[in-house]
């Protein structure tokens, strides 16, 4: 091996003695590719051959910088690197490594996460690395729940969050992936407690950005920024970053290059291109890029519709006409009642003559999702807004896409009346209402109207899957809305945020302004998008009514 340049040593490691043993960094570095193999792709069963900055930038550092006790200087590692920088196969390769590396009887290794499937995947895919070696699988015991190492008595297990099987164990080495993914630092934090009957115990953390100030992941974000800016001196504390600037071209390939440190390696350009484009077209995609291909940390919610693509499919009849050329035709309903004196919403969401999918290609509605909407709001109200909005509800009620009710509150018997009327034009299947605050006129409509009403709650659970089918729509160009001035507006103003598990929905607290009647039109899709033959699982009956969620 040519000489490799000595990593810089750590801010303030002169007060442990700090010294640099070649020797030591050298073994490790070689027994990657002698011992560990790949365990995907095209290089499944090649030797793991470190890339340079793998080498040089996370492995040499850990084990090469010593104390003066020949113990490791470095205790804690911070990684964050894009996805498809294969984190998860350094990850197994360093827990396999800390098996043999220390030479420490009775080791105790684990792979971390908040839920148990997340924590066998790196305990898993180094299961499958020591199967490779002929020598490391004579070696170790491979059991379903462990991976034992007879000969120094160290152990290798998965290890999730809860409360039974996180005490009484003594941690010498813990490996957490994905830790952005982590609501708290609960688990974390009883694995470094657990280390301090040790030598030298090594954590390592190796995560993509997540969302700014959610989690432990914000946390750690925070104090390596610190340590690498020089704000906090803790030379025990290794922050490996590979990321964008906030200020960078997000669509060029030389940004991809520099936050994409296996660039041209396991993360292939086409790929990036393909998936570039496609967030060019979406706000939202836009940010999941930013994220998780260029590392940058976003906000909890998100910009969510192009207007380039919602102006686009405003389609050849105006919103004024769609009711006539929609008469008789079946279609599905979402209302998204106000709890005292906002704005009330009705959406119904026409499906395509021919069938359950739009043609995005072709200029007839009638092979595309067509939405209508009713929208209301307190006479009253409309007197105690600010200038701006006051002006532009006025131009709404002028235009006659609001109607004003009566008096200082939402009055349901005007909406109730509207839904009736339109079940008289229309063909409605059902209409999804959220039970939150509209149960009264949901059975007055149900009981006492005969309409097909359905409780659509407002949840992840049951709004991701209609608001990523209402995203494709308008990215595809495979809705109609008519230019809804209302609907428009709401469009321009809506956001999303996404839960741990990736689930997204309209949030509207974190909205510029009002987006009810959007969530109107993703409760009436999400109707239009459940039929006989694909019907969701969080689809049941209760007391007779279909409870979407």
């Amino acid at each position: 091996m040519a000489d490799l340049p000595i990593p810089p040593m750590p801010k303030g490691a002169e007060r442990y003695g700090a010294w640099w043993d070649e020797a030591a960094a050298q073994r490790v570095t070689a027994f990657f590719p002698a011992m560990l193999r790949h365990t995907e792709a095209e290089w499944a069963g090649r030797p793991f051959q470190l890339q340079d900055w793998q080498r040089d930038d996370i492995i040499r550092p850990i084990f090469g910088w010593k104390r003066a006790d020949g113990t490791r200087l470095i205790r804690i590692v911070w990684i964050e690197v894009p996805r498809k920088n294969g984190k998860t196969e350094l990850a197994a390769g360093l827990a396999i490594t800390m098996m043999f590396v220390d030479r420490e009887m009775g080791g105790q290794i684990y792979s971390m996460a908040t839920d148990k499937d997340q924590a066998k995947i790196v305990f898993n895919k180094a299961g499958v690395m020591a199967q490779f070696n002929e020598n490391l699988a004579k070696s170790l015991e491979l059991l379903k729940t462990s991976i034992f190492c007879p000969a120094l008595g160290t152990t290798f297990k998965p290890l999730s969050a809860g409360p039974q099987g996180k005490h009484g164990f003594s941690t010498t080495f813990a490996i957490g992936d994905e830790v952005h993914e982590w609501r708290d630092g609960e688990i974390a934090d009883v694995v470094h407690k657990s280390t301090a009957a040790r030598r030298q115990p090594l954590e390592c953390y190796i995560t993509t950005a997540g969302v700014k100030g959610v989690g432990y992941a914000a946390e750690m974000h925070e104090l390596a920024m610190d340590v690498i800016a020089g704000n906090v001196i803790d030379p025990t504390f290794l922050p490996v970053i590979y990321a964008a600037s906030e200020d960078d071209d997000w669509k060029s390939e030389e940004t991809w290059r520099k936050a994409n440190p296996n660039y041209g390696v396991s993360v292939k350009p086409e790929y990036l291109r393909e998936e570039c484009n496609k967030a060019a077209r979406s706000p939202r995609l836009e940010n999941e890029f930013k994220r998780y291909h260029l590392n940058l940390w976003t906000e909890q919610t998100t910009r969510w519709l192009s207007m380039e693509d919602w102006n686009l499919s405003a389609g050849p009849i105006s919103w004024h006409d769609l009711p006539k050329v929609l008469r008789g035709r079946r279609c599905f309903g979402g209302l998204d009642l106000s709890m005292v004196s906002d704005t009330s919403s009705l959406c119904w969401c026409f499906p395509p003559v021919n069938g359950k999918d739009a043609d995005p290609d072709s200029d007839d509605i009638n092979q595309k999702f067509v939405f209508i909407w009713r929208f209301w709001l307190p006479e009253a109200a409309v007197e105690n807004q600010p200038r701006e909005r006051r002006a532009r509800y006025e131009s709404f009620v002028r235009n006659e896409a609001l109607v004003l009710t009566p008096g200082r509150v939402v009055d349901n018997d005007f909406i109730r009346a509207q839904i009736n009327a339109d079940a008289d034009l229309f063909k409605p299947e059902w209409l999804g209402i959220d039970p939150f605050n509209a149960s009264d006129m949901a059975r007055r409509l149900l009981d006492e109207d005969g309409l097909p009403i359905q409780w659509f709650r407002q949840g992840f659970l049951s709004m991701s899957a209609p608001t990523q089918g209402f995203e494709r729509l308008v990215i595809s160009h495979g809705l109609v809305h008519g230019g809804n001035p209302v609907a428009t507006w709401m469009a321009r103003n809506a956001v999303v945020t996404k839960d741990a598990a990736g689930n997204i929905k309209p949030e509207k607290s974190k909205a510029a302004d009002k987006i009810d009647g959007i969530v109107a039109a993703i409760m009436a899709y999400g109707g239009a998008s459940v039929t006989s033959e694909e019907t969701p699982p969080s689809v049941q009956i209760v007391n007779g009514v279909l409870v979407i969620g």
